[in-house]
């Protein structure tokens, strides 16, 4: 075996050395952080009994509330929340079975939590984000009095702010939708919970349905703040229940399609083959 492959080697055998400890131990301390059971965990937070949900970091503050089975932005925007995001983010409290730091340990200004990075609070409870310890990719996270060394895997969605939370469809059902005035057609709903076609010949009803669930489902590739600067190309209007209206801007169409709502300052960006699925229909086109 070659002398450079030997080195490679070594160095490998030391990478899994400092991850195991980076793992294993505190290295503020040097004490084991997975090995110490002595102290008792916490209870795990009841997330089904989450109604209130905040998020505050030097970017950005956001509040979240439950209504029933859908969770909603009430600031800084008011409107349907990213439900999966968040659910990654409550996740950080189910710690069952592992063991907080010993509180003789903890001093929360070295671990980055007299300050922390990040607050969060579910409900009652606050969760607190502060420093990593650089080699096991892992954060001391304070959640109500009790700290934990765990994977930094919540921290990089709350960093994303509003737009890692608000949710990615134009139109999320639980707005709900009356009418749908696009540049070339408009779509109207019918007693019967289904939509019909205004002005228009060529087209069913089964179309309408469809470019009606693409807007309450399809989710948009990434989601970015409205540029006011950018000079609408086409507008939809759409109404929900009590006569609510909502504009919409079609902004570009090539390369990709972008459709602001000035209303909330967000654009929403897809691939231009969403074109017949969300702004027009084709007479000779079979709904999904």
């Amino acid at each position: 075996m070659s002398k450079r492959w030997m080195i490679n080697f070594g160095l490998i055998a030391l990478i899994l050395v400092f991850t195991y400890i980076g793992n294993s131990f505190d290295l503020r301390t040097g004490k084991r952080i997975d090995g110490d059971t002595s102290a008792e965990s916490p209870p795990t937070v009841e997330l089904a009994a989450v109604q209130n949900v905040s998020i505050r970091t030097a970017a950005a503050n956001l509040v979240l509330t439950r209504a029933g089975d859908t969770w909603m932005l009430s600031s800084p925007i008011g409107w349907p929340a990213n439900h999966a995001n968040l659910e990654r983010v409550m996740d950080v409290t189910r710690v069952a079975g592992l063991a907080p730091l010993p509180p003789d340990e903890v001093d929360l200004d070295k671990l980055g939590l007299q300050f922390p990075q990040a607050l969060l609070q579910l409900g009652d409870t606050p969760v607190r984000f502060g420093a990593s310890n650089n080699i096991g990719q892992r954060r001391y996270v304070m959640i109500g009095d009790a700290v934990y060394l765990l994977p930094d895997r919540h921290l990089p969605f709350i960093s994303q702010g509003l737009l890692g939370f608000v949710d990615r469809r134009l139109l999320p059902a639980a707005l709900g939708l009356t009418r749908l005035e696009l540049p070339t057609l408009t779509l109207s709903a019918t007693a019967g919970d289904g939509w019909q076609i205004d002005g228009t010949d060529g087209l069913t009803p089964a179309q309408a349905e469809q470019l009606i669930a693409n807007w309450h489902q399809l989710e948009a590739s990434r989601v970015k703040p409205y540029q006011p600067s950018a000079t609408p190309r086409q507008k939809i209007l759409a109404q929900l229940p009590g006569d609510e209206r909502i504009e919409f801007f079609v902004l570009s169409i090539d390369p990709e399609i972008i459709i602001a709502n000035p209303r909330i300052g967000l654009q929403y960006h897809f691939s231009a083959d969403y074109y017949y699925q969300l702004i027009s229909l084709r007479p000779d086109e079979t709904p999904a």
